[in-house]
């Protein structure tokens, strides 16, 4: 009986690991954008964080995020909303909405957002915020 429960503990823990060990990646075709803060916001309800940034595609880059303290049993995460500019270098304007989620480690932000953008494309946004020196990298995926 002992070596039949050793025997379904390790089957158990052989097919756990490797679900354990799964983590969030999204793969393929991105575009990076690297920024910096220049203002946050706070309110009691949470905070509005503004970025300026270069983008590779859109050109010169303005996005604001409208953080929201949300989740009741967490002060370290929760949603947001914001918009985006950008206006490239021969003068077109483009616009995005943008709306996700956020999570905190001590400076360290980081949101994941699905993007709406005026010229047709979708993406999906993975961004970090550092706070102590206001640097942001996001990476966005096409869908």
């Amino acid at each position: 009986m002992n070596r039949l429960l050793s025997t379904i503990t390790f089957l158990c823990f052989a097919v756990a690991v490797p679900w354990m060990s799964y983590g969030f990646e999204v793969t393929g075709e991105r575009v990076n954008l690297s920024g910096t803060i220049n203002s946050v916001v706070l309110t009691d309800e949470g905070g509005v964080i503004n970025v300026v940034s270069d983008n590779e595609i859109y050109g010169k880059t303005w996005l604001t995020y409208n953080i929201n303290l949300d989740n009741p049993n967490s002060v370290d995460q929760g949603s947001f909303q914001g918009r985006a500019t950008a206006i490239n270098n021969d003068g077109s304007r483009v616009s995005s909405s943008r709306q996700g989620v956020w999570s905190r480690d001590g400076y360290m932000y980081s949101f994941y957002s699905l993007d709406d953008v005026s010229d047709g494309n979708q993406y999906i946004c993975i961004t970090t915020m550092n706070l102590q020196n206001d640097s942001v990298e996001m990476r966005f995926y096409p869908k």
